[in-house]
């Protein structure tokens, strides 16, 4: 099976739509993940949504938001609470798990290698 990341931007704008594809897609989504990099220098947070494999299991999206979320602990902020109440909202899982910073990699597709 092909897994493959489509990046989204770090904007209001980006937000909007990776909200609306939860509310059009919410039955095809498996589950939303935070990937937080408490220990990176500006202390951002990406954010995905995994959707379940299409039929056959030939091919999953995975769409991520990169390093557009302040880190939520142990403060929140309104990003953060947006997309979790979106998913609340729908049923769908949400999952945190510490990893190292975007940056700390020559190339994204060596990120996405490492998040998978």
């Amino acid at each position: 099976m092909k897994q493959t990341f489509i990046t989204l931007g770090e904007g209001l704008t980006d937000l909007f739509e990776f909200m609306t594809m939860i509310e059009y897609n919410h039955q095809r989504i498996d589950k939303i993940i935070y990937f937080h990099s408490p220990q990176a220098e500006n202390k951002k947070s990406s954010v995905a949504i995994i959707m379940n494999p299409t039929t056959g299991n030939h091919f999953q999206a995975f769409y991520i938001m990169i390093n557009a979320i302040k880190y939520p602990y142990p403060d929140s902020n309104k990003k953060f609470q947006m997309i979790n109440d979106c998913a609340e909202k729908f049923d769908i899982p949400i999952l945190g798990i510490d990893v190292q910073p975007p940056q700390a990699f020559h190339d994204l597709s060596l990120y996405y290698n490492y998040l998978i």
